[in-house]
């Protein structure tokens, strides 16, 4: 018994270990290697003939949005794209703010507000709003993000023929010391993107920033949780042709507090099992690439604090033996300290890597508690507005 309780936890640590340090040293040094080559080529020069360009429909779902849609809206009125070109749709489900009124008040012919009475989540809002256009792009963006002036020009040339979406780069803004370190996460995970774009593995899509072809788009289940991810994988996985573009660049705001964070995790972390459980073809059907940087880079991170758990069980269970009660209290005394930290965030000036740890702790709670949501199914507060992305 105790030779199988070994086994569990050391294979757990190595899992651990390839997911979070060398597998990401691994696509960092590919990325210097092939991902450099790949952003030196992405920028692109506006066409000399506009009608080259495909037609562009940009699609924003909003929910109780009043705070950013008219920035939103009129960020994307001024794209250096032809203006006979592309056209907006914002589709509003159920808002009960002014959301609907505000979007209302632009004159534009390029704006078309979709009012959906009723609050039926993100994914049937984008399928409602899908099939009011015929354009030849869909551009899908998020009401509290910033495009780059040329971010829509960026994305709609990027395609080519064996390209069926294309992915912006996301770019977090920090706000101050707050004790949310999502920001500086990311920074890493763009890094990565760019690495796994340069193999033919790029995974899912940044929601704020992204494109595809209107062909291949498949009607979602009104209950998924992350569209974009499942949105750009459907595409991956029938071999479409997934691609990095780094040359589009959108921002965002990072919520300052971890306990925010939290809540998006939670919410996004329902759509990740949904997505592991649901599409088992994002594993089976995709290019070997795919399948290599799906399990590595998420899979295996979705399955993380189970992994945890099963690493501070064994340490418990086999506490008999010196080495295994070290590392059983080291474990306890690492989540107490976590613990510590999250209650006195707001009240005591942590160093940076203390809040990292931090971070990586609320991640896996977050997963814990969405792992628990999922098989309940309970899907509740899928538009739960945070400062990133509803």
């Amino acid at each position: 018994m105790q030779i199988v309780l070994q086994c569990v936890l050391w294979g757990a640590i190595v899992l651990l270990l390839y997911s979070y340090l060398f597998y990401p040293v691994l696509m960092l040094w590919i990325g210097r290697n092939l991902g450099n080559k790949a952003a030196a080529g992405a920028n692109v020069d506006i066409a000399p003939d506009t009608a080259s360009l495909p037609l562009v429909a940009v699609i924003v779902a909003a929910f109780n949005e009043e705070k950013h849609i008219a920035a939103r809206i009129e960020n994307l009125l001024q794209q250096d794209y032809p203006p006979e070109r592309f056209h907006i749709l914002v589709g509003s489900d159920g808002s009960t703010d002014r959301t609907v009124e505000l979007a209302r008040a632009f004159s534009d012919t390029r704006l078309t507000v979709l009012d959906f009475p009723v609050n039926r989540g993100k994914a049937s809002v984008l399928n409602d709003c899908v099939a009011q256009t015929t354009a030849d792009v869909l551009v899908f963006t998020d009401a509290n993000t910033v495009f780059k002036r040329d971010t829509m020009l960026q994305l709609a040339m990027a395609f080519d023929d064996k390209t069926g979406a294309v992915c912006g780069d996301l770019i977090l803004e920090g706000q101050g010391n707050g004790s949310n370190q999502d920001h500086q996460y990311w920074s890493i995970e763009r890094r990565l993107k760019m690495a796994e774009s340069s193999i033919g593995g790029l995974l899912g899509a940044n929601g704020g920033v992204y494109a595809i072809r209107r062909e291949c788009y498949r009607e979602l289940r009104p209950d998924t949780i992350c569209d974009d991810f499942v949105i750009a994988m459907n595409i991956a996985a029938a071999r479409k042709g997934l691609r990095y573009v780094p040359a589009a660049v959108a921002y965002e705001e990072s919520p300052a507090d971890v306990i925010v964070e939290f809540h998006r995790r939670v919410r996004i972390g329902i759509g990740n099992y949904q997505a592991l459980f649901w599409h088992p073809r994002y594993l089976l059907s995709g290019s070997w690439a795919l399948s290599f940087t799906y399990v590595s880079h998420k899979v295996l991170r979705w399955l993380t604090p189970h992994l945890l758990l099963l690493v501070l069980a064994c340490s418990i269970l086999l506490a008999t033996h010196p080495v295994y009660r070290a590392m059983a209290i080291v474990q306890c005394v690492a989540y107490a300290t976590a613990l510590l930290v999250f209650v006195s965030r707001n009240r005591i000036a942590w160093p940076g890597f203390i809040l990292s740890a931090l971070f990586f702790a609320v991640l896996n709670v977050a997963f814990l508690s969405s792992f628990k949501r999922f098989v309940a199914a309970d899907y509740r507060g899928s538009w739960r507005r945070t400062e990133r992305g509803g």
